[in-house]
Parts: C-alpha cells; sequence; structure tokens
C-alpha cells in the first residue's frame, strides 16, 4: 500500500480532511489537477460550528488565525422593500465565535494548507485522477503526473473531494440529481461607497435587499489597501442582462442601484462575474472504499452561506471515521459499521441544507409578481421580526446544533 488515504482536490474540504488526518496520524497524499490555490475569493462565511470544529481538532490558533485575516460580523441587516431595515444580531449565538467570519476562500484554504503543513502534509499539484479500480484490499489509482505520464497509487481509501465537477464521483457511477435555479447570479469584489444620504450604513455588517428590481447581497471584506472593499451578489429580476456576455462594472453598478434602491458608488473591482446556481446531490456518499465529500457529493444555492462549512465538517466526520476504522485494521465488519456512518451522520445534513437553501432561495432571493410582494411586505417582515423565530434562523445557519452533535466523533479520533 502506498498510502492510506487518496485525498482528490485541494480546496476547503480537501485541505481540512488531510489536515485531519495528518493529525490523527494517518499516512495520506492529496493531489489536485490545478496549478495551485485559486486566487478567487469564491465562498466567504465561515460558521460558529465550522470554527467550533476545527477548534476541536486543531486548537484555538487555527479559528484565532482565521479571526485574525478576515472580517467577524455580528449583525446581519434585512432591507424588503421600502421597510427600515431588520437587523438580525448574531452577537447571542451561544459560541465563542458569535458571529460570521467573513474570509475569502483562498484565505481559508491557505491556512488549511498551513495547518496540513504542520503535520507533513502537501499537495500535489499538476497531479490528476485518470482512474481508479477497487478490490477487497484496497484502490488502484491512476495519477496523470504534470509530464503527462500515469504514475500508479496503491491506495486504502481514496476521498473524492474534486468538487462540482468531481471526477472521482464519475469514476464511481454516482448520480447527481437536481437542477437550475432560474435567473442570472452576478458578483463583484469592489469597493463601495453606499451614496449620498447613506454613510450610516457602514461596512460592518452583512445586508440583504429584496425589492420589486430583484435581489441583492453586501458581505464587507478586510482588505488594508481598499478598506470599503465588498462582496456585492446582484440577482436582477426578468431577463438577463446581455445574455452569455461578459458584465462589465457599468452594467452591474446600474443594477446594482436599481435593485438596492440607493445611489451606490462602486469603485475599483477586484473580481466580477456572472453564474448560475445548481441544487444537486448524490444519493451514497460511500461507494466500496471510496467516498465523496462537499461539493463532490452536494451543492446549492449560496445563501446563507452554507457550502463551505458543510464541506469542512464532511471532511472532519470523514477523517475521524477513516481514523477509527485503520486503526482497527479496516477488515473486519465492525470496521465497514465504522466507515458506513460517516454517510448515516452526514446524508441527513446535506438534505436540510439542500431544503433550507432551497426555501430561502426561492422565498427571499427569486419570488415576484404578488407573491414576493406579499412576501417582501408582510410575511419575511413578520418571521424575521419574531425574536424566537430570528433567534432559531441564526443557530440553523452557524450550524452549531449539527457540529456539536459530532464533536464526540471528532474528539474520539484524538486519543
Amino acid at each position: 500500500m502506498d498510502v492510506a488515504v487518496l485525498v482528490v482536490g485541494a480546496g476547503p474540504t480537501g485541505l481540512a480532511l488531510a489536515a485531519m488526518l495528518g493529525r490523527t496520524g494517518v499516512p495520506v497524499r492529496v493531489i489536485d489537477k490545478a496549478a495551485g490555490r485559486s486566487q478567487k475569493s469564491k465562498a466567504l462565511g465561515v460558521h460558529a460550528g465550522t470554527l467550533e470544529a476545527l477548534s476541536d481538532v486543531f486548537g484555538v490558533g487555527l479559528p484565532a488565525r482565521m479571526v485574525a485575516t478576515g472580517q467577524p460580523v455580528r449583525t446581519v441587516h434585512f432591507h424588503l422593500g421600502d421597510r427600515r431595515p431588520i437587523p438580525v444580531d448574531l452577537g447571542g449565538l451561544p459560541s465563542p465565535y458569535n458571529f460570521v467570519l467573513v474570509l475569502p476562500q483562498g484565505e481559508t484554504e491557505r491556512l488549511l494548507a498551513e495547518q496540513a503543513a504542520a503535520f507533513n502534509v502537501a499537495v500535489d499539484w499538476n497531479h490528476e485522477l485518470a482512474g481508479l479500480r477497487q478490490d477487497g484490499d484496497g484502490v488502484q489509482c491512476e495519477v496523470r503526473r504534470p509530464d503527462g505520464g500515469i504514475e500508479l497509487v496503491r491506495a486504502a481509501y481514496v476521498a473524492g473531494c474534486d468538487g462540482a465537477h468531481s471526477v472521482v464521483r464519475h469514476q464511481v457511477g454516482a448520480g447527481f440529481a437536481g437542477g437550475s435555479y432560474p435567473g442570472t447570479f452576478l458578483l463583484a469584489d469592489v469597493t463601495l461607497d453606499w451614496g449620498p444620504g447613506h454613510g450610516d450604513l457602514g461596512h460592518d455588517s452583512v445586508r440583504f435587499f429584496s425589492t420589486e428590481a430583484g435581489a441583492m447581497a453586501f458581505f464587507p471584506m478586510k482588505d488594508a489597501d481598499h478598506p470599503t472593499l465588498c462582496r456585492l451578489v446582484v440577482i436582477p429580476k426578468g431577463d438577463p442582462p446581455v445574455p452569455e456576455a461578459e458584465i462589465d462594472l457599468a452594467a452591474f453598478s446600474t443594477l446594482a442601484c436599481a435593485v438596492s434602491g440607493l445611489p451606490l458608488v462602486l469603485g475599483e473591482a477586484t473580481w466580477l462575474t456572472r453564474f448560475t446556481i445548481h441544487h444537486r446531490m448524490v444519493r451514497r456518499l460511500r461507494h466500496g472504499r471510496v467516498f465523496l465529500a462537499g461539493d463532490a457529493a452536494h451543492i446549492h444555492s449560496p445563501a446563507g452561506g452554507q457550502g463551505m462549512n458543510t464541506g469542512i465538517q464532511d471532511a472532519l466526520n470523514l477523517g475521524a471515521r477513516l481514523t477509527e476504522a485503520l486503526r482497527r485494521g479496516g477488515r473486519g465488519r465492525k470496521d465497514e459499521g465504522v466507515l458506513d456512518r460517516y454517510a448515516q451522520d452526514r446524508l441527513p445534513v446535506a438534505r436540510g441544507v439542500l431544503r433550507g437553501t432551497d426555501l430561502i432561495s426561492r422565498v427571499g432571493l427569486l419570488a415576484d409578481g404578488w407573491w414576493g410582494r406579499l412576501l417582501r411586505r408582510h410575511l419575511l417582515p413578520l418571521i424575521i421580526g419574531t425574536p424566537f423565530l430570528r433567534r432559531r434562523i441564526a443557530l440553523t445557519l452557524s450550524q452549531l446544533p449539527v457540529s456539536r452533535q459530532e464533536r464526540p466523533v471528532r474528539l474520539a479520533a484524538l486519543d
């Protein structure tokens, strides 16, 4: 056996799994077909449940470095039509991490890679999985090297953490059922001035806008050189602007002003793109000795910032289960049961995340016509304005209940 676990994919999920296995002393190798870490900000929010889970495994140092790098936000404001903004306070979350941490995915990956490196685990970039074949004792993997040659790697287990277009998922023949949401989602990382008369909106809160013209989300980002840098996501109603064409800053600015109803002044953009949102999921997370985690197993709307957090917690659970099975020898029925518990734990979580983000998307982002007006004017203000429901929503999105439920699994692997 060349390695106990071959991790395919070096995004947040794969790096968290690699670091977890390094922490528990399991021989692990990580490969990724990319040339190196992406510099795009991508996913932004790290929730309290994820920070607590990382603290369980790696100590408080890793979450502390993440918090120092990012922007902790303790208030989320909802702007519904022409109503006064409704604040939701995250400071009441029962956690030392009583906030959502706005941290670009690239920085999350850098810090997870550094944590993995502390256990002598590095990423083999420009290495692509070309094929795999399972037998009773392991998985024979074909890995394409940078020079085009094929390296044969024998692993006890393989973890597919290689994203929405997963090669591992394709190799095991797993379906990825689901669909796409209508409409165009536009994204910009850009400096922003709220415009004359609106300076009090500040740069220390997450804000969601839902109006007749569409929906918009605002996330403040920490950048010493650009103190007003933020992430704006705009979902305009009606036909997409300039179909199949690149959106420019002027067009994005016009749409952002129309959707928010504010005289926004946008400056320098470090990233500007458009995308479609999908909701898909596998039926099984385990295929013999091959496991799927993160976006390779489930993708959904970015509403609520659940995706990367779910993937990281997939990884920590899978790392704990693989550690336990390998310590037992990985051959008996008890070991099979240990590995099956990964799917038993995480499939219901993934289903819940898909249901929750789908509801948020259809109600808060995509609702149109009389139904949209009813939601903005009456139903959403009632829901968000009710203290019990507000606390419940904040707790669910924080992923604290799931994280704490799985804490014994993580801690047992560290013994």
